[in-house]
């Protein structure tokens, strides 16, 4: 082969990704169909029915990509997952042109389970010979382009009070210190979650954005209201190599609805804590103000 050739091949390129969200763990490039219709409207899965999944894959690169993969998981409400606790559901295949993107189904529909009421992260992933995925079973979403992540579960308070039940995980093999603590979201993350689920967004238009107060929480997947009291503001928990333990993030509803991140920090001897991963609750009231629940995509 010439040095010509070498050149020109060299100058070809297949750059592959999802794009992340903002935070990073609500991408826009991720979205669930509920029910028979893969074509159907983007909405939160339900419990006990189908659910397709889609994904938006960019080819940032010079190069048309023919078969690149896409595959597609979930998981339980859950915060620092991989490839090893996440659940897979199908794999996809596109081509697309340089400088492209191409909207990407699943055709394989998962069904959620009535353990977390419907409520699931979904993850996708799109990777080719030619741009191969890192060789580890971690989900880097922030640093790699190849995979992305959309951790949004929409719930309704009852009297103001809510909780949802999660996961914490622990990818590596050896034991880890970790903290979970809570954020408000902002008015431009609050928008863009709308975005996600847009009946939901639509049934809340004209409604007051609130606040949520208490956010703790619970070594309990299924608290009590009289219990919301103890919930810790900031938890901290040792977890063995490949280990995961279950929480529950519980608060109260000030306004008609409210967006609250939980985010997940690794601990090092002496290091700055590193985010590891987040998840993100939408909370609606129950007034008539606020998202009714065939809207919200509840069961």
């Amino acid at each position: 082969m010439t040095n010509q050739c070498m050149n020109v091949r060299m100058s070809m390129s297949v750059i592959l990704e999802i794009m992340d969200g903002s935070p990073w763990y609500l991408s826009p490039d991720i979205w669930t169909v509920p029910g028979n219709d893969p074509e159907g409207a983007p909405g939160q899965p339900i419990a006990g029915m189908p659910c397709y999944m889609w994904a938006r894959v960019h080819n940032n690169g010079s190069e048309l990509v023919q078969n690149a993969q896409v595959r597609f998981y979930w998981a339980n409400p859950s915060i620092g997952f991989d490839r090893n606790t996440a659940n897979f559901i199908g794999t996809a295949n596109v081509t697309i042109a340089a400088g492209a993107q191409s909207d990407v189904l699943c055709l394989m529909p998962w069904v959620p389970t009535y353990v977390n009421g419907g409520h699931e992260c979904v993850l996708a992933e799109a990777f080719h010979a030619l741009d191969p995925l890192p060789a580890t079973p971690a989900f880097d979403v922030p640093t790699d382009r190849h995979v992305a992540q959309r951790n949004l579960s929409v719930v309704q308070a009852l009297k103001k009070m809510f909780h949802l039940a999660f996961e914490v995980h622990n990818t590596s093999r050896n034991a880890g210190q970790f903290k979970v603590t809570t954020r408000a979201a902002t008015a431009a993350e609050i928008e863009r979650a709308m975005g996600i689920f847009p009946k939901v967004g639509e049934s809340l238009r004209g409604a007051k954005p609130g606040a949520i107060a208490k956010a703790g929480f619970l070594a309990d997947p299924c608290p009590d209201m009289q219990t919301h009291g103890d919930a810790k503001p900031i938890m901290e928990t040792q977890l063995a190599g490949r280990a995961r333990t279950g929480l529950s993030v519980v608060g109260q509803l000030d306004g008609d609805f409210a967006l609250l991140h939980v985010e997940q920090w690794a601990l090092g001897r002496g290091e700055k804590p590193v985010l590891v991963g987040g998840l993100s609750v939408l909370v609606v009231g129950s007034g008539p103000a606020s998202a009714p629940k065939a809207a919200a995509g509840q069961k």
